[in-house]
């Protein structure tokens, strides 16, 4: 079984057609895998649209069909009732795809993995889990609690400012201190993929003690409440976003139920400019 983290190409009439025209001119053949939308209604050819394409595809000796694959649109819930109706679609594809002697049957994406160990086929696309998180809190395998979160996202406090209280902080000065204060600037904002929206909404991570951060999120800063900290605190301190630190930890489930969303998009929307380091093996 081979294991992808992301969809590949999918096939169209025209883009084939074109594809071979293209391998031909370059003495080349191209393998192509056919996406059939089964009932998640966002890419892919209609099943009954298969056959035909498939026998165009055996028309063009560039073209090599080496894969069929579909994608779950509710597999992550408990009820399975729609997920099984497109994996028994996809069980009529996979059997069409046999005589047609394609060699790779897809479909199961994270939550499939999991809880649906018949849509497992040839290869799995597993996406969210790849990242250590669970799919939802719906998967009923209780292997999902194995899954150890392997992105961490930190920064470094940049600037600290003694405050007293009554001090207005950030854009349209939606925090104000009730006491006097010991403010902390962090170099993150929405430009790096924290979203404005967790303003006044989400702590921090420094010295293993939870502070919480304060005033609007501006786009390249943002700012926390190191108050509790008092002379621990100091300038070139590691604020952990998302991660642990000490006994605390911050994952990106808890972010994500803060805005009403889900861990994929805490973990993704994280922009190209902040830098990625690979730690371990």
């Amino acid at each position: 079984m081979v294991a992808y983290g992301v969809e590949p190409a999918v096939c169209t009439i025209d883009m084939v057609d074109s594809l071979s025209a293209a391998a031909q001119q370059a003495d080349k053949r191209i393998a192509v895998h056919v996406m059939v939308d089964t009932g998640m209604g966002r890419i892919g050819m209609r099943p009954n649209d298969v056959v035909p394409f498939l026998d165009r595809c055996r028309e063009l000796p560039a073209l090599e069909v080496r894969g069929i694959m579909s994608h779950f649109a509710r597999a992550d819930e408990a009820d399975k009732t729609s997920a099984l109706e497109q994996l028994a679609r996809f069980n009529d594809l996979a059997a069409v795809a046999e005589a047609y002697g394609i060699q790779f049957r897809h479909m199961a994406n994270s939550a499939a993995v999991f809880d649906l160990p018949s849509a497992r086929f040839d290869v799995v696309r597993p996406g969210i889990s790849i990242y250590g998180l669970a799919p939802s809190a719906e998967i009923a395998n209780p292997k999902i609690r194995a899954l150890r979160p392997v992105l961490e996202w930190k920064t470094r406090i940049t600037f600290l400012k003694q405050v007293s209280a009554g001090t207005e902080l950030s854009y349209g000065h939606s925090f104000v201190t009730g006491r006097d204060s010991l403010i902390a600037t962090l170099p993150v904002g929405y430009g790096d993929g924290l979203h404005r929206s967790l303003s006044n909404r989400m702590d921090v991570l420094v010295h293993g003690v939870r502070c919480p951060q304060v005033g609007r999120i501006t786009m390249d800063q943002s700012l926390i409440d190191v108050t509790t900290l008092g002379r621990r605190a100091a300038v070139g301190d590691d604020a952990v976003l998302i991660g642990a630190q000490g006994s605390n930890e911050i994952g990106a489930d808890e972010l994500a139920a803060s805005l009403g969303t889900i861990n994929y998009e805490m973990v993704t929307a994280i922009a190209a400019r902040v830098p990625r380091v690979a730690l371990g093996g």
